[in-house]
């Protein structure tokens, strides 16, 4: 009897570990590396203007997922994209690619977060394309 309890208790232990390791090795997806993360961003945009932001990723706005903050106040509703197939998605599943849909300029930014970096590229309701490259910082000035 002694034995089959401490094999069970071995077996579950084991699983619990791997389990452990899976989810590490994953990392999570791509809201749990931006959330309550501030970047300083410079976008440069296809009319011949670039600009400069501090931006800051959070919980709470358009978004029923995350978001990404322009103080004062312009607000991106942001999801990770998508992965497996289209017969089986993971809705909000990339560890690393995101996509923010702004509430009133009619942008689109589609990025990728890499370690203390996002960079990416997207477009507005006029048809200009914008490219962005970001650095995290401690807290938006």
């Amino acid at each position: 009897m002694k034995r089959s309890a401490g094999f069970l208790t071995v077996l579950m232990f084991s699983a619990l570990l791997t389990n452990l390791s899976s989810a590490e090795a994953g990392g999570g997806n791509c809201q749990a590396k931006l959330g309550g993360t501030s970047y300083n961003c410079d976008f440069e945009i296809s009319n011949g203007t670039s600009q400069t932001f501090c931006v800051e990723f959070g919980t709470g706005g358009a978004s029923s997922n995350f978001d990404l903050f322009i103080p004062p106040s312009t607000d991106y509703g942001c999801a990770c994209l998508a992965t497996g197939s289209f017969k089986s998605p993971k809705f909000n599943g990339s560890a690393s690619a995101f996509e923010c849909v702004g509430d009133d300029f009619g942008t689109q930014l589609d990025g990728k977060v890499a370690g203390k970096k996002i960079s990416g590229e997207g477009n507005n309701y006029l048809g200009e394309s914008i490219v962005f490259s970001c650095v995290k910082v401690a807290a938006c000035t």
